[in-house]
């Protein structure tokens, strides 16, 4: 308390050394949108004063401090006296009033510009406690702080065609926002920027969770987490997650409605002879016989193995194409000129005939 012993306290605020707590509360206000550093570009100057307001406006509305403080200062003596001359003076025109009341004199009456002042003086100071700037009012509510809702956090969630048809699970890293737990969103703590959240009002947090993506989920559609959003403030309510479902292209799967198609290489003598290949569907594999004498080009539909929308289902539709190697061996182009030698089939003899 000694470091406030040598300053005024009530001149920093620019009140009355009797003033009540409205009044201080007032001359706060008005000081605090001169000075608050947010309007002053956060300047080193604006930074002190506001502190210095700020702590004389908090040391005079602590009864016992205040009460100190009159008294070492010697305002306890002048409240004294100040009180009974005021009792002194309204005796004295009570009884004036009274002796006016008797006689026929008539006072002179008082300059209509003095009452004018003396009312627009009393009218500034009801208003000036009635009516807080715009930003207070947008923020309180009868007096106190408004609830504020917390903000929604968007977030984008890649999945595959497989996940997206048979449901899946995220663990999500959300990085979220709440009113910091130092000041209480409030940027400063007498009149210094708070050292948590460094004057933001917010800090951040860190949270893991384990989403379940529903099964059939189509792709832009938004899941909504409620609550996992932003926190709200003054009794505000959380703000809510929502997750962007992005689903990832195939190399080997491409869509067309409900179908999925994919494109399968085969070998020239599975294709001659026929076999049976294991084909990747969304689910897992399955089998599919390739018939003797296959061309490239040909299609084969698995029944049921597309995409659903819950009531219907598509298929699996594999186009094959025949692959030869790169590179073969001198046995195998014995083999294939021992094929040469033996076929008897022209596959060009329709050319130029269409």
């Amino acid at each position: 308390m000694n470091e406030y012993l040598n300053k005024n306290l009530y001149e920093i605020l620019g009140v009355a050394y009797d003033a009540d707590v409205i009044a201080i509360k007032a001359a706060y206000r008005k000081k605090a949108r001169i000075y608050h550093p947010d309007v002053n570009n956060n300047t080193q100057e604006s930074i002190e004063k506001f502190k210095e307001i700020t702590e004389a406006y908090e040391f005079l509305l602590n009864i016992e401090k205040r009460k100190r403080y009159d008294e070492i200062n010697g305002y306890t003596k002048r409240k004294a006296q100040d009180s009974q001359a005021q009792r002194t003076r309204a005796k004295k025109a009570y009884s004036s009033s009274a002796a006016d009341t008797k006689s026929s004199t008539v006072t002179k009456e008082r300059p209509k510009n003095d009452e004018k002042s003396s009312f627009s003086s009393v009218f500034n100071t009801i208003l000036d406690g009635l009516f807080p700037n715009e930003e207070e009012n947008s923020r309180k509510d009868n007096g106190h702080c408004k609830p504020e809702n917390g903000r929604d956090i968007n977030l984008t969630v890649s999945i595959k065609i497989s996940e997206a048809l048979q449901g899946t699970h995220r663990t999500i890293n959300v990085l979220h926002s709440e009113p910091c737990p130092k000041c209480n969103g409030r940027k400063f703590i007498n009149g210094s920027k708070c050292p948590l959240c460094k004057g933001t009002g917010e800090i951040s947090i860190h949270k893991k969770l384990n989403v379940k993506i529903p099964a059939n989920v189509k792709n832009g559609a938004k899941i909504r987490i409620a609550n996992e959003g932003n926190k709200g403030c003054n009794g505000g309510s959380d703000g809510d997650l929502y997750l962007n479902i992005e689903i990832q292209e195939s190399k080997f799967f491409r869509y067309d409605g409900l179908n999925v198609l994919c494109e399968v290489p085969i070998t020239s003598y599975e294709a001659a002879l026929g076999a049976t290949i294991e084909i990747p569907t969304l689910h897992s594999s399955v089998n599919m016989k390739i018939p003797s004498g296959t061309t490239t080009g040909q299609k084969f539909r698995l029944s049921g193995e597309g995409l659903s929308d819950g009531e219907k289902k598509g298929d699996q539709i594999v186009v094959v194409k025949i692959e030869m190697p790169h590179d073969i061996t001198p046995e195998e182009k014995k083999l294939y000129e021992r094929l040469k030698s033996l076929s008897r089939h022209n596959v060009r003899e329709n050319l130029g005939n269409g």
